[in-house]
């Protein structure tokens, strides 16, 4: 048994592990002593990925084997020789370092029953192997030992062009989630969920689990000091093997995850930048580029105490991108860590996958139609609700250019017990507030004159819940008029640029 243990500040570390012939299988269990976060990634003799997982104060284990890998691994032949371990504590850049300490144990089972030597003492009992991918009945690879998605985005689960229900950004045991992936996978078909995005940080899972009802699909939350934003469809993980772990090289290496030429429209994979206002993990990598943003998460786990002012603020941060011309969509990510029993501090309801809900309109459930509906804005997020709209007689879809001045909307909530109201948002001002009629007695029909308007969004509220009047539970992403100038040219180029707006 191999012990390897120290202490990292901001930065990297590479670690050696010596692996004999004839190695069957090989475990490492790992901690870091106290509460922190540390990634590690895992590579073979030969450079390949073969595992990745955050390390935190609870130990974690992986496992490989030639034809099997516990949650985080990638199964195959376990050649001899030297195998490296880099760790990055990725904390400190903006905020004060924090020195993490670490401690792995290292098994190699090999046939002649010989293990990796002893280099160093100390450590802690390993448990015994875990049973974390249990309970799935079938599992698809998704990552390889090469760093490649190898998830077939164009594989078509259903065939009808229709609103599809999702949740874009969310967490299992494999980073600082509470939930192991057979959970997640019970909690998502509970919710009655189309489509979900799992999006750890920093890490890609290497399998997804093959559901009958729901489609699973490859994510990352790419973590940096400067702000979060989650990949959507990467062709590829993030490259750790002695990485650049500045935030801005972070960020550039995932922007680089899907092709460079997304907007042209045949391109895949999506990027939205995550709870953007929500301090301190809000966005403030001022160079950002405007024009590779598809979406921003304007609702993120609505339990957390901070979220319903951080929603509003992210709504003026996409009212403001829309005024420059920035034709992108606000979306909603669930951002859930925890188990269903478990609860945010001060919060009163779980924190679940799923809440909210991010709607894509899409033909056809396949990777490849929901990150068309992605890009193109086809998008609507509620809580709970169940909204109903059309647009034009269902002529028009949101995020789409307008055709005629008069849009005409006809919305209705399934839920009777609550007082929902609807606010029209134009060039993000109010322009207008009006009863939202439950499904049992109508709809509510709105008919506006876009001639002087470039956008209109419609907001969903809830009055009189929990002392705030205008909570809100929804919003359908704009209508653009295309006469307007900004949006063949667009007026802001950076975030920094944008957020210089915002403080005038």
């Amino acid at each position: 048994m191999l012990k390897l243990n120290g202490e990292l500040t901001f930065g990297h570390r590479k670690l050696v592990i010596d692996v004999p012939e004839n190695t069957q299988a090989m475990t490492l269990s790992s901690t870091t002593v106290k509460k922190g976060f540390m990634y590690a990634y895992l590579f073979d003799a030969n450079q390949r990925l073969r595992g990745c997982q955050l390390w935190q104060k609870a130990p974690k284990h992986l496992t490989l084997t030639t034809h099997k890998a516990s949650l985080g691994g990638i199964a195959g032949e376990l050649p001899a020789g030297e195998w490296q371990l880099h760790l990055y504590n990725l904390e400190g850049e903006e905020r004060t370092p924090k020195a993490m300490q670490y401690l792995c144990e290292v098994e190699c089972e090999v046939e002649c029953e010989v293990e990796c030597e002893v280099e160093c003492e100390g450590g802690f009992d390993p448990q015994p192997e875990p049973n974390d991918l249990m309970g799935l009945e079938s599992l698809t690879p998704s990552l390889t030992a090469d760093n490649i998605i190898a998830f077939d985005y164009s594989k078509v689960k259903r065939t009808e062009s229709a609103w599809y229900s999702g949740d874009l950004h969310a967490h299992t045991c494999l980073s600082d989630g509470h939930n192991s992936l057979a959970t997640a996978a019970e909690i998502i078909k509970q919710q009655g969920l189309d489509f979900f995005f799992l999006t750890e940080h920093n890490i890609c899972h290497p399998m997804l689990p093959d559901l009958d009802n729901v489609l699973m699909l490859p994510a990352v939350e790419v973590t940096t000091d400067k702000g979060h934003f989650n990949v959507h469809g990467p062709k590829r993980g993030l490259d750790m093997r002695d990485a650049d772990y500045s935030s801005a090289a972070l960020i550039q290496q995932g922007l680089s995850l899907i092709d460079d030429e997304q907007k042209s429209g045949g391109a895949q994979g999506s990027i939205s930048i995550n709870h953007p206002m929500m301090k301190p993990w809000h966005w403030h990598y001022s160079d950002m580029e405007l024009a590779k943003v598809n979406t921003l998460e304007v609702c993120c786990d609505p339990t957390w105490a901070t979220s319903p002012q951080a929603t509003e603020e992210a709504l003026a941060v996409l009212s403001a991108m829309w005024n420059a011309g920035h034709r992108i969509a606000g979306v909603g990510g669930s951002d859930s860590h925890l188990a269903p029993h478990e609860r945010n501090p001060q919060a009163h309801e779980p924190s679940l996958y799923g809440d909210p809900t991010t709607y894509v309109y899409a033909h056809g459930l396949s990777g490849e139609s929901i990150l068309a509906g992605l890009r193109a804005g086809q998008v609507y997020v509620e809580r709970g609700c169940g909204l109903a709209f059309e647009i034009n007689q269902g002529d028009m879809l949101p995020g789409q250019a307008i055709t005629s001045p008069m849009v005409t909307y006809r919305l209705s909530v399934e839920d009777e017990f609550h007082d929902y109201f609807v606010e029209l948002i134009a060039d993000g001002k109010v322009i207008g507030r009006h009863p939202l009629k439950a499904h049992c007695d109508g709809v509510t029909e709105l008919n506006i004159d876009m001639t002087e308007h470039a956008w209109l969004r419609i907001d969903i509220r809830r009055a009189g819940r929990q002392q705030n009047e205008r909570e809100f539970i929804g919003l359908i992403n704009p209508v653009f008029n295309p006469s307007f100038p900004q949006f063949s040219k667009p007026t802001l180029a950076t975030w920094g640029e944008l957020v210089d707006t915002l403080s005038t």
